[in-house]
């Protein structure tokens, strides 16, 4: 199973590579701007709770994107102690195409395999991360 995991995991990420290229951005940052595209401003620390990078690793994702103005820190309203991602006008149209490619590969797999396959899969997934789901190391 866990070939197969690997497998998939390869093969998804070849394709957002492909797709990340086209726009000039890493695999990290796209899927950053995925996350910001479909949540909306983000509390950094939740984005690194759902990545798992470590901060730093996170940080200069976000520094990158910032550099590019696809992104913006603003304090966060609710906990004035932190901060929450933003995507800026040009980061939104980035954040569509970004997930538009995702949106195609979902569709396709739809009319690929069926709704229990895809119950399946979410349930392989959830277990998954329960699995791994520990913090990263800051070293």
């Amino acid at each position: 199973m866990l070939a197969t995991i690997e497998r998939a995991a390869h093969l998804i990420g070849a394709h957002f590579d492909n797709a990340a290229g086209k726009l000039g951005i890493t695999q990290g940052e796209a899927h950053v701007l995925a996350t910001l595209s479909r949540n909306g401003p983000t509390a950094i620390g939740t984005l690194h709770g759902e990545f798992r990078h470590k901060r730093s690793t996170l940080t200069s994702i976000v520094d990158r994107l910032e550099q590019r103005d696809l992104v913006r820190r603003e304090i966060n309203r609710r906990d004035r102690r932190s901060l929450v991602i933003c995507l800026t006008p040009t980061g939104e149209q980035a954040g569509k195409q970004v997930t538009t490619v995702l949106d195609q590969v979902e569709r396709a797999l739809r009319e690929t395999v069926t709704a229990r396959d895809i119950k399946g899969l979410e349930k392989v997934t959830e277990a998954l991360a329960g699995v791994v789901h520990h913090p990263a190391p800051d070293a």
